[in-house]
């Protein structure tokens, strides 16, 4: 049985030394330690950029060359994605464009010549017809995608192309990426089920961060002989067969029933949602107004603070989204709501170039927004 490991490396751009340490220590030393020790291991890993220039502000150099050298081995493929993590179906195409070209050139820099992704990963997995043309556009080969993402049931023996576009897609399994993999796997091997090929997707940090006790089970699975890890490419390039597939909007976390009522995101841009019409207000005029004023003095500032405003984070947290059954908390958290709604306006109040009238237009939304927050805080204070 083949099992393709694909994780997604993430910290929010907002993430503080001790947050990165913590991750650090729990979950990405661990990783290059394992692969390290078990160099038949085989994983498919992205790195956003937001986290790999972190790591490299706050002096882990050696663990990005860790990972770099892994890559020289062949045992990591890279993936590129959105440098600061927004959700891509969102935005505009400049915008999109300007995200993923800033990924490519950070990881390049800090990762060095072997950073040359040929696959793309979706920051949660967020799909539409738009965000794949780009991606073609842009020269990547393949395409990370949930299995709700398509209506057909797939099968991992066949190779899937997205139609009218002719970019790969490689579907993870929701149902075995929602639990703890490797103890899944094993119960798999145990009940004699017969899989070809298992693809799983996973936040990089659920091993360790959330996990702790990872090492045995994925030990157990390394040295287990009905068990070979292939690369994300390996896997591609053994498939035969080829079928076109059609592609709809969704995410990794899109329900049927979300699908049905034609909201794709609803995490990050539910129509209901109050806080979220209000967020997306801020962020269209942040926008519109970082690429109306390229040449004010501190644009380079405005682009720092929209950036992180972007970052999936700031709508996720304004969900209200119950996770208890993955183990999770509710989606809700005011704070990192009004600190993301807070780089927004950072963005604009930034800019030198912009009138009066425009900057309290911001200011107005900005408080709107916090008011919304907080009188739901208060008023729902068992969230």
């Amino acid at each position: 049985m083949n099992w393709i490991n694909i994780l997604h490396f993430y910290q929010p751009p907002s993430s503080t030394k001790q947050q990165i340490d913590e991750v650090v220590k729990s979950s990405y030393q661990p990783w290059v330690d394992f692969l390290n020790k078990y160099k038949n291991t085989k994983i498919t890993i992205n790195l956003t950029a937001c986290l790999t220039e972190k790591l490299f502000n706050f002096g882990y150099e050696k663990l990005l060359k860790d990972f770099s050298n892994l890559d020289k081995h062949g045992q990591i493929d890279f993936l590129e994605s959105a440098a600061f993590h927004p959700i891509l179906p969102l935005l505009p195409e400049k915008e999109i464009i300007k995200q993923i070209k800033i990924n490519n050139k950070i990881n390049k820099l800090r990762l060095g010549k072997v950073y040359k992704p040929k696959g793309f990963f979706l920051p949660e997995m967020a799909v539409s017809n738009k965000v794949l043309k780009i991606i073609k556009k842009l020269g990547y080969k393949y395409i990370i995608l949930d299995e709700i993402s398509t209506k057909e049931k797939i099968n991992n023996n066949i190779k899937y192309k997205i139609k009218n576009i002719n970019l790969d897609v490689v579907f993870r399994n929701r149902k075995i990426s929602q639990t703890f993999v490797p103890e899944t796997i094993i119960n798999i091997l145990e009940k004699n089920k017969i899989y070809k090929n298992i693809i799983t997707a996973t936040d990089g940090e659920l091993y360790g961060h959330r996990y702790w006790n990872w090492y045995p089970s994925y030990s157990y699975l390394i040295k287990n002989k009905n068990i070979t890890t292939l690369t994300t490419s390996e896997y591609i390039k053994n498939l035969k067969n080829t079928k076109n597939i059609t592609i709809r909007d969704s995410s990794w976390e899109s329900t049927e029933k979300e699908l049905k009522n034609k909201v794709a995101f609803a995490l990050w841009h539910d129509p209901k949602n109050k806080i979220h019409k209000k967020l997306w207000q801020l962020a269209d005029f942040a926008i519109k107004l970082n690429y109306k004023n390229e040449k004010d003095e501190n644009h380079f500032a405005s682009r720092l603070h929209l950036e992180n405003g972007l970052a999936s984070c700031t709508f996720w947290w304004a969900s209200s989204k119950d996770f208890k059954e993955m183990f999770s908390p509710i989606a809700w958290d005011p704070s990192m709501v009004e600190k993301g709604a807070q780089e927004l306006l950072n963005s604009i109040r930034s800019l030198n170039k912009i009138n009066f009238k425009t900057k309290l237009k911001a200011e107005k939304l900005f408080s709107e927004i916090r008011d919304l927050v907080w009188k739901k805080h208060w008023k729902n204070a068992k969230i």
